[in-house]
């Protein structure tokens, strides 16, 4: 069996690619978002995401599989401000989604208004970046 980052080849056939979605962050926690497509074509999103206590150093590391997008998302949405994490990719095929979900929150619920303002240019600069801001294949 061959195989390189993200994808493994047994004979000619892949197994399995897999594809940064989206990457957040916070100061407490933070995780990659994969789609991942097996050989067979089937698509799951795979989530390794951790999170930190820095009053005892503790870092503690997940992963968690997600049949789709939403089931995904409906977890993100979990932490009622998910939209001050703070965002470093988003895959281009859900800008426009996101966008529609920034444009429903409640800015004012945390922080000053600098913090607000940073956090929304943050968001804004992401869902703009180029669609190959990162290597999309691993």
């Amino acid at each position: 069996m061959l195989s390189s980052p993200g994808i493994c080849l047994q004979g000619n056939t892949p197994i399995r690619v897999k594809e940064l979605y989206i990457d957040i962050s916070s100061e407490e926690a933070g995780g990659s978002l994969y789609r991942v497509t097996g050989g067979d074509g089937a698509v799951h999103f795979y989530y390794n995401h951790s999170t930190y206590n820095s009053d005892t150093d503790e870092l503690k590391v997940f992963e968690t599989n997600f049949a789709d997008f939403a089931a995904f998302w409906t977890y993100i949405k979990g932490n009622k401000q998910w939209f001050y994490l703070h965002p470093l990719f988003v895959h281009p095929e859900q800008r426009e989604f996101i966008r529609q979900e920034l444009a429903g929150v409640n800015w004012a619920v945390a922080g000053d208004k600098k913090w607000q303002d940073s956090h929304q240019r943050q968001w804004k600069k992401v869902l703009s970046d180029p669609g190959s801001y990162y290597h999309g294949k691993l």
